[in-house]
């Protein structure tokens, strides 16, 4: 019987991506984490000072039981996922093979106790209606009703991983992020940045009277392993249903539902751009549904459906649409309250974001000189 709910050994798959990273950093400040390995595909991004790295494909056995023997852990973080707006073949290979590679290897190992699954706020949203204060009571959703091949195939995942609770000794949980943000997002933040340097960020779509929920990165990351944590102490002893935290799924958000429009202008604010309320230019949702239709048929022509747009139906959608979280399960069972508020994460993550880029802009200049 396990006599301690100390992190130990851990193993963080995706610890070089935009999540990931955050985990690591927090796991090498924390005081129970004894050794953090990282597995990625690629190693080069995002590396912390005190971790280990091993490269390797999560589809691969021999690459998972590989960084497995090596690291030992009894932790282990699962983060690895292609972007939503990746190719769909590698949703189903790495979202749904490569977390079934992974539990087999998992459950073999005779080590691992617990293991933490970075699944999606959107595995119960059909990307259509609201979800105004929703728990996580509400069921997971596959195609044909879910809209989003990536959404399903990370509800897939989701369920083979709280399946397999308890399987081989290993305790599981899923974690929900809606919204992420923070130091290390270059996609949402750069091209919220790059809009409001051009002036688009006058343009609002819609009226601007849906809510929708956030989550700063380290947030998430502080979540994953308060996770860890009490998938540990589930096996020092039982827990009431009210309290637990094994095969359960929980929603992460900063609790602070904000309108779409307001997140978007305050990082250009806080970028150097504000917008003034009697400049914005207000585009009925319906005239721009009907334009990104257009845009994503043409896509879908001359990409054979191998791509898709920036932005799509989907994306109007979630500016138009309720899409915030009731995360008192996450409170109660997790003891998880935000860190870090809205405002001081979004001046992070803008601070982040402009001196990356003027170093990157500055070393590209000083290359040009040279040759």
């Amino acid at each position: 019987m396990p006599s301690s709910d100390a992190l130990g050994s851990v193993l963080v798959l995706g610890g070089c991506g935009f999540l990931g990273h955050h985990i690591v950093k927090l796991l090498l400040e924390a005081a129970d984490a004894t050794q953090v390995t990282v597995f990625d595909l690629s190693i080069d991004s995002y590396q912390v000072e005190g971790a280990k790295y091993i490269p390797g494909s999560i589809t691969s056995r021999e690459d998972v039981t590989k960084a497995l023997e090596t690291a030992r852990p009894q932790v282990v973080f699962h983060t690895v996922s292609p972007q939503a707006l990746g190719s769909p073949k590698l949703f189903k290979q790495v979202n749904i093979e490569g977390t079934r590679n992974l539990l087999k290897c998992v459950q073999e190992s005779g080590f691992v106790r617990a293991l933490v699954y970075t699944s999606s706020s959107s595995v119960v949203h059909d990307h259509r209606s609201d979800l105004a204060g929703v728990t996580e009571d509400l069921p997971l959703l596959f195609l044909p009703r879910q809209m989003e091949l990536y959404s399903h195939t990370k509800a897939v995942a989701e369920q083979m991983v709280l399946g397999v609770n308890k399987v081989g000794g290993v305790r599981t949980c899923a974690i929900r992020p809606a919204g992420m943000f923070g130091e290390g997002d270059r996609t949402t933040t750069g091209n919220i940045i790059g809009s409001a340097k051009e002036g688009k960020n006058k343009i609002q779509i819609g009226d601007n009277s849906k809510l929708f929920d956030w989550t700063y990165v380290d947030n998430n990351a502080y979540a994953q392993i308060l996770a860890a944590r009490a998938l540990l102490r589930s096996q020092l002893e039982p827990q009431p249903d009210d309290r637990k935290v094994d095969g359960e799924a929980f929603v992460i958000t900063n609790d602070n539902p904000w309108p779409f429009w307001d997140f978007t202008r305050a990082v250009g604010a806080a970028a150097g751009y504000p917008v003034k309320k009697s400049d914005i230019w207000v585009i009925p949702a319906g005239l721009m549904w009907s334009i990104v239709l257009l845009i994503e048929w043409l896509y879908y022509c001359f990409t054979f459906g191998t791509k898709q747009p920036r932005f799509t139906r989907a994306k109007i959608k979630y500016m138009t649409i309720h899409r915030y979280f009731d995360i008192s399960k996450a409170k109660s069972r997790l003891g998880y309250s935000p860190q870090v508020s809205m405002e001081v994460g979004i001046q992070k993550t803008v601070q982040w974001y402009l001196h990356i880029t003027k170093e990157e802009k500055n070393q590209s200049e000083a290359f040009r000189k040279l040759v």
